[in-house]
Order: structure tokens, then C-alpha cells, then sequence
């Protein structure tokens, strides 16, 4: 039987956690189930025991870690996420240590119109696969196909129907669409039939019923999140007993299985059986024609693919070709064919994804970053610490009750989640004078100080936009541009030295809802102006604070003035 993991059934939030571990993993040349977790708990993605935060990492955390709720919880999202093409294990003998995919890149920043790529991704799924080891013997393209039987059952299939008729059949050629119609056409009509052949399944493939109603979670899920089917409750189909849940086929569904069905289906044992030219051509025309569909423009490419279909001509017959090389072949084979090198530099990562311009999604260059700071956990208070404002006062009062760096965090960021601007500036440049700048917020009117705080510097001082959490919850596009505005208005008047070189800073209460999107404009605006601009929530800023009246000697600084894109502190 095919099998799905169920981390969650809500598709939007399952995409918006894909794009925050990107966020925040995407530089590391390999990345665990354990980074998962942390990052999940550290932006309140997940929760273990009732809570979240470290207090939900601490409470998950077991010496059995199939018995650890957050780690297996991260294990299922990154076998989903495998299943999708987006996310691969680093090796074959490395299972557990994961990086991002070509297509998994174009995932993450398709902020336009995210339903098409995870459209065209989970059409991709096929087993078997060299992404997947598992333990069924279907050869399935379960997503297409469902939409394939549906059209066929006058546009009506139910959860059950899927488990016995889909899932556990393979689906290669019409012969095997037939049967399974046949198949389910046998069991309409009679409840008692669906359920007994749901039990006779049970007993065969020795998985209980409710664990095989668990795997259709996801599926069921995405079924409706991409607009193929709506949810209706009848007894059309099963006419005794009470109404059951059907999914009945839109018109956007309709048009998608019309689709599919013009499409020439490919899978491992056609692609294995190809020459080594034909395979080369298979692997760019399946992607870039499967970028084509997901809304990204090819128009760069256009002349590569009309060779590649003149290589494949008598294969396809001149059809459009439904084959994902990411979901079905190891992704470095994948990646040599594409010219597609990846480089990780200081959580930096370089490459060909795709991003806006003019409102049209494009191929080109983009670099993309995360600055990670990690603290040093001492136990003591450092002998120079000094309480020169209330926000180091009680920093280090609730050190001296033995709270850890991030719960102290955890405890000053929940205070101030309703301060005004009158609160909120001053406390940042607080905060930034205790980790050793030399910062003073702006005073309200100053007209030619544009900026809300500046950290002085006689070389290189450091514009800082604020944004409260009154203001905004979650620092923006805007406040990134005002970024921008700031270390130009600086550089042209001159009211204090700068440089080129050194960061324009965006802070506010939280990091970015959508951080792919804020990521790009920063890079764009490295692209275009040569100028770096950072990103810092109030929580990192706490707990880089708490580090340094701790005794965390580090050059905090420098770090600070040299970062480019979003904040990620680890503390140790």
C-alpha cells in the first residue's frame, strides 16, 4: 500500500513550514531532523505537551527518539517533502541528513502562485522512485490517477474507494485504469461491500484500518487545497445507511484530468530504458516543462527544449511529457544534467531558481541568505556586566534565577508584544548598547534623522529601522525598503560616517511571515544597490543581549555589521 504521512492535514500551513526551514536551512550543505525541530519550536510551528518554544523542544526531547513527538513530527514532513521533490537525503547511506532539491528551490520562493508548483509536485509523485525506499510494490502515480478514476465514476470517489481501488493497485496503462474502475464500480451501491473489502485489505497487507485512513490524510487534503474536488456528503453511491463523505469533482479538476490525459506518463522503467542522450533530455524537458505548467516563465530555455523534443520524438510522439526527474531519479544525476552546481558559503547558497520581476517569474542568479550568530551558554555573570537600563536590569535579574539565554527571551519578547513606539525604540536601542554598540533612537520630528535609531560609529555607523509590534507583528517588505531609503538618505547627507561596506538594519517584534519574499527583495537590492541589509527580530536580539551580560565575549559587533538577510541565533 502506498503510504503518506500525516504531520498535518492543513496544506497552507504545510507550505508555509516548508518555506520557513528553507528559510532558515537552506545555506547548511546538510541539515537533520534535530534542525527541523529546533526551528519549528523557535518560530511556534510546533508544539509538544501544550507548549511551544524550548519549552516544547525540552518536553519532547526522549533517549528513545522514536518515542520524541517533535522528532518524529520533523521526520514526517521531511518524508513528505522527499515524496515532493523538494527536500532529498544528503546520501544513500545518509537518510537522516537532508538538503533542498532544485525543485525544492523554486518551491520555496514561488510566492505568485504557490498551488501550482505543489500541483505539478504532487502529479510528480510516482513509485517506485531512487528518492523513496518503501515498502509497497504498486507502481502508482497516485494523484493522477485519482483524478483519472473519478472522471470515470461520474466525477464521485470517496476516502475508501481510494485506499482499495488506488492505492494499492498499480495504475501503468489503461488496462490498469480500467480495472481499478471495475473494481470500485463492483463495490458501489452496497456499504457492506466497501467495508468488507476495506477489512479483507486490512488483513492483507497486515495494516490496521485506521492507520490506512491515516495515510490518506495528506492526500485527501491536497485533493481539496488544489481545487480539484469539493467535499459532499450523500448517499448516492452508498444508498443504505447514513450519508458518507464523497469528493466530487470540480470543473478545474475536470480540466486537469483532460490535461493528464494528453500527457505522456514516464516513470523509472521508461527513463532506465532510455540511452544515455535520451535520458539527458528527458531529465530538462521533464523539469522545464514542468516549471512551464507551475507558472515560472522558460522563455530562456525555450530553445533547448524544442531540441530535447527532437531527441525524444519518437518516444513521445510529440506530447506534452508528465515526468519529474526530482521525485523519480537521484537528484545529483538530475543536477549534472541541469548544469545546476550548488555552493554553501557562511549559510550563503548561490544558485539558478527563480524569482519575480515585472510580476513575471524568471530564471536567473540570486543569492539568498540567513546569517546565523551562535551564542556561547556560560554559567556565570560577567564581572563587567553592568545594569546601565532597565532592560539590562532585568536581564540580569532573570539571569541570576538561572534562566537560560532563550527562555529569558522567551519571557522579555512575550512583555512587549503590545509596546507602542515610545516603548519599543527605545528598549531596541538598549538592547543594542548592551551588546556593545553605541546606539541612541531618534527623537520623534527629527526630520533629517530619517532613520527610528542609529548605532554611531566614527567609520561605518548603522541606520536601524524599527518596527513595533503595535506598528507591525512581523517586519515587512516595507520596513526592509525603509532599510533601503535609510543608508542612502546616510551615505548622501553625511550626518554620520559610514560606509558602503557595513549593514542597514530592519528590526521589529517578529521575523517575516513571508520570508522568501523578504529574502529576494534583499538580495535584489544587493544586486542592484551593492547595499546589505539585515533583518532582527526582537527575540534574537534578547537573546544576543543576555549572551553578552552573561560573559559571551564575542565580537558581536562586527558580526552584527557585517550580516546580510535574516537573523538565526543558536545558542549552545
Amino acid at each position: 500500500m502506498i503510504r503518506f504521512p500525516n504531520p498535518g492535514s492543513d496544506i497552507t500551513s504545510f507550505l508555509r513550514i516548508y518555506k520557513t526551514l528553507y528559510t532558515y536551512l537552506n545555506g547548511q550543505s546538510w541539515f537533520t531532523l534535530d534542525d527541523m525541530s529546533a526551528i519549528l519550536t523557535q518560530m511556534n510551528l510546533a508544539a509538544s505537551s501544550g507548549h511551544v518554544g524550548e519549552q516544547a523542544l525540552t518536553l519532547s526531547t526522549r533517549a528513545d527518539r522514536s518515542r520524541d513527538p517533535l522528532y518524529n513530527q520533523s521526520k514526517m514532513y521531511a518524508e513528505l517533502y522527499r515524496t515532493l521533490g523538494w527536500m532529498v537525503s544528503d546520501a544513500p547511506d545518509a537518510v537522516l541528513k537532508f538538503r533542498f532539491t532544485l525543485l525544492g528551490d523554486h518551491a520555496a520562493i514561488a510566492d505568485i502562485d504557490p498551488k501550482a508548483i505543489f500541483e505539478e509536485s504532487i502529479l510528480g509523485i510516482n513509485y517506485p522512485n531512487k528518492i523513496i525506499a518503501v515498502k509497497s510494490t504498486e507502481a502508482s502515480r497516485v494523484f493522477a490517477t485519482i483524478l483519472k478514476v473519478a472522471i470515470r465514476l461520474d466525477g464521485y470517489i470517496c476516502r475508501d474507494e481510494i485506499i482499495v481501488g488506488i492505492m494499492n493497485n498499480d495504475d501503468i496503462g489503461e488496462d490498469n485504469i480500467d480495472d481499478i474502475v471495475a473494481k470500485i464500480k463492483a463495490i458501489r451501491g452496497s456499504i457492506t461491500k466497501l467495508s468488507d473489502a476495506i477489512m479483507e485489505l486490512s488483513k492483507r497487507v497486515g495494516i490496521l484500518k485506521i492507520t490506512m485512513e491515516n495515510y490518506t490524510r495528506f492526500p485527501l487534503a491536497a485533493l481539496t487545497y488544489c481545487g480539484w474536488f469539493e467535499k459532499e456528503r450523500t448517499k448516492q453511491f452508498y444508498p443504505k445507511g447514513r450519508p458518507i463523505v464523497m469528493f466530487r469533482i470540480t470543473e478545474y479538476g475536470e480540466k486537469r484530468a483532460d490535461e493528464i490525459k494528453s500527457l505522456f506518463d514516464i516513470r523509472l522503467a521508461d527513463y532506465e530504458s532510455y540511452s544515455i542522450k535520451k535520458k539527458e533530455s528527458l531529465v530538462r524537458l521533464g523539469f522545464y516543462t514542468m516549471l512551464q505548467r507551475s507558472k515560472f516563465d522558460i522563455s530562456s530555455v525555450v530553445n533547448q527544449i524544442k531540441k530535447d523534443q527532437a531527441v525524444l520524438k519518437n518516444e513521445i510522439a510529440n506530447k506534452a511529457i508528465l515526468f519529474s526527474p526530482y521525485q523519480t531519479i537521484r537528484p545529483e544525476v538530475a543536477d549534472d544534467i541541469l548544469g545546476h552546481i550548488r555552493q554553501h558559503s557562511n549559510s550563503t547558497i548561490i544558485d539558478l531558481i527563480c524569482t519575480k520581476n515585472g510580476g513575471i517569474l524568471t530564471v536567473e542568479n540570486l543569492t539568498r541568505q540567513v546569517t546565523t550568530v551562535r551564542l556561547n551558554q556560560l554559567g556565570d555573570i560577567s564581572s563587567i556586566a553592568k545594569a546601565e537600563n532597565e532592560i539590562a536590569i532585568k536581564i540580569l535579574s532573570l539571569i541570576e534565577l538561572g534562566k537560560s539565554d532563550r527562555k529569558i527571551a522567551d519571557i522579555l519578547h512575550s512583555e512587549n508584544i503590545d509596546s507602542l513606539q515610545s516603548i519599543f525604540y527605545p528598549l531596541v536601542a538598549d538592547l543594542f548598547d548592551i551588546i556593545g554598540f553605541n546606539c541612541r533612537a531618534s527623537r520623534a520630528g527629527i526630520n533629517y534623522e530619517r532613520w527610528d535609531a542609529i548605532a554611531i560609529d566614527a567609520e561605518c555607523s548603522i541606520p536601524i529601522e524599527i518596527k513595533s509590534p503595535t506598528e507591525e507583528r512581523f517586519i515587512s517588505v516595507k520596513a526592509v525598503r525603509q532599510a533601503l531609503e535609510n543608508k542612502v538618505v546616510l551615505l548622501s547627507r553625511k550626518s554620520y560616517k559610514t560606509d558602503w561596506d557595513s549593514v542597514s538594519l530592519a528590526v521589529g517584534y517578529n521575523l517575516p511571515k513571508e520570508r522568501a519574499e523578504v529574502s529576494r527583495l534583499i538580495a535584489d537590492i544587493k544586486n542592484t544597490f551593492n547595499i546589505k541589509i539585515g533583518v532582527i527580530d526582537l527575540h534574537s536580539l534578547l537573546m544576543i543581549a543576555s549572551a553578552a551580560l552573561r560573559g559571551d565575549n564575542a565580537d558581536r559587533v562586527s558580526e552584527i555589521r557585517q550580516m546580510e538577510g535574516l537573523i538565526n541565533v543558536e545558542s549552545f
